[in-house]
């Protein structure tokens, strides 16, 4: 998991959502307002909801 703070993401955007979901890795996106926040592809968020229901 690669970590970018909030600038970087603003200027680097479609770059690095390409990268998410082409190469199924997550971003840590940092920021002075609050805490991080975790960028990952929607296939990628499907898949870890569709698992937790099978926990349950």
């Amino acid at each position: 998991m690669n970590t970018i703070n909030y600038s970087t993401i603003c200027t680097n955007l479609a770059q690095t959502m390409k990268r998410v979901c082409n190469d199924h890795v997550s971003v840590i996106i940092t920021w002075k307002e609050g805490a991080p926040v975790v960028l990952i592809s929607l296939e990628d968020y499907q898949a870890l909801e569709a698992g937790k229901g099978a926990v349950r």
